[in-house]
């Protein structure tokens, strides 16, 4: 069972439309013309003081924030904007296709942000060809490259994002030698989600190769990572479960809540009505109830959560395109083999306890975990000071693999 929030704790904030890529598979749903691309619009995105009354609705409940647009840094009030999110004490990054006016000033102000986490820079490709097929501008490889170098030599945390297409599908291992020798800390692969791009988009059997290979360089110990969920039944991955109307949320550059940045779903205006009238809405619960019937009987629904719903919308489908046959229980595929955990180790906490109808929930940069209202003994004992042998004592091996689980995370230190 996917528990749902009492509101949002996770956003995209998609500051504007305007962008100087112009890549044929711009995920942004509101993109239908020339004049919008070029942030030529009927109506204007908001400007600083309108971002701030959406901060102010999201603030208490936000654990991190993703600026992204369009090309956020193209937004006139960007730097205003950016200081009323740290104002606010929000953890926040920068989605960006890394092509800035003046590169050495956005980097002195955003290493000045202590609440930035990072950016993620757009690389499609590890040569100049592969990267503009999809960027869509020549040069555009030469100025992403350089300013990731950039902002690396500024001590801010580089992940860099590539979309999986035709012309990179055999490139993978070397866009990721690439972006580590840039400086990158990690490589995120996403599946291509909207229209058919006859030209771009990968074929499922040639997805399927990506999705394998990308995983097989993590198991390596590379540090490769799924951003875009990849149905289980396709085929066996790590990829996450999407969020998407469940913890997290996108606000468009016109105030509109969103399930997530791949729909065009509007909820509400947060500029007209409240963030939890919109959360609620008729339109978000029609969303959230989008899963297949099949997935509910499916043996990886809860790492799965059903495929992308906002895919399936866009494409006029019941159902992700790539979602397959249910995975019986019994064919579900095995856990990875448990941590070895000394048991002298004192389990810390590292996350932001929220309180929710269902139980708790535990927030650390992008993890969401739910727990039930009788785990509250167990987090007690999250205390630095309680023992994993005792912590197995009192609670038994669950309580152990729970540990792992939220380690894994990032939820817990375990110091001895």
């Amino acid at each position: 069972m996917i528990h749902t929030l009492s509101a949002p704790v996770l956003y995209s904030l998609e500051l504007t439309p305007a962008c100087n890529n112009r890549c044929p598979g711009c995920y942004n749903v509101f993109i239908d013309d020339k004049q919008t691309r070029r942030g030529q619009l009927r109506h204007r995105p908001l400007n600083a003081a309108q971002w701030a009354t959406v901060l102010d609705q999201i603030a208490p409940h936000a654990s991190r924030i993703k600026l992204t647009g369009g090309e956020a840094t193209l937004h006139p009030d960007f730097a205003a904007i950016v200081r009323a999110v740290a104002d606010r004490g929000i953890e926040f990054s920068l989605f960006t296709n890394g092509r800035w006016r003046q590169p050495e000033i956005l980097l002195d102000f955003l290493a000045a942000a202590p609440q930035l986490t990072g950016l993620v820079i757009s690389l499609h490709g590890h040569t100049a060809a592969e990267h503009e097929q999809f960027s869509g501008v020549a040069g555009s490889f030469a100025e992403t490259v350089e300013n990731i170098r950039l902002t690396v030599a500024r001590g801010i945390p580089v992940t860099t994002s590539t979309v999986l297409t035709q012309a990179n599908q055999h490139a993978l291992a070397a866009i990721m030698d690439l972006a580590l020798a840039l400086g990158a800390r990690h490589v995120t692969f996403n599946r291509y989600l909207g229209a058919p791009l006859p030209s771009s988009d990968l074929s499922k059997q040639e997805l399927i190769r990506a999705v394998n290979l990308i995983d097989r360089l993590k198991a390596a110990g590379r540090p490769a990572q799924f951003g875009i969920c990849v149905p289980q039944c396709l085929t066996p991955n790590s990829s996450s479960g999407c969020l998407a109307g469940v913890a997290y949320a996108t606000v468009d550059p016109w105030g509109n809540l969103r399930p997530c940045n791949h729909s065009y779903l509007l909820a509400g205006n947060l500029l007209k009505q409240s963030l939890e009238a919109a959360w609620h809405s008729h339109e978000m619960q029609a969303f959230r109830e989008g899963v297949p019937a099949q997935c509910h009987e499916c043996g990886v629904f809860s790492a799965c959560h059903g495929g992308c719903r906002a895919v399936a919308m866009e494409l006029g489908l019941e159902k992700d395109p790539l979602i397959g046959d249910a995975i019986p229980l019994h064919a579900a595929p095995r856990l990875p083999a448990p941590l070895k955990l000394h048991p002298d180790m004192k389990p810390e906490p590292r996350y932001r306890l929220r309180v929710e109808q269902f139980g708790f929930v535990l927030l650390a940069g992008n993890a969401v975990v739910s727990l039930r209202p009788d785990a509250q003994p167990l987090l007690a004992a999250f205390n630095g000071k309680t023992t994993l042998r005792t912590l197995a004592q009192d609670f038994g091996q669950p309580a152990l693999s729970l540990v792992g689980t939220l380690y894994q995370k990032g939820l817990l230190a375990l110091p001895l």
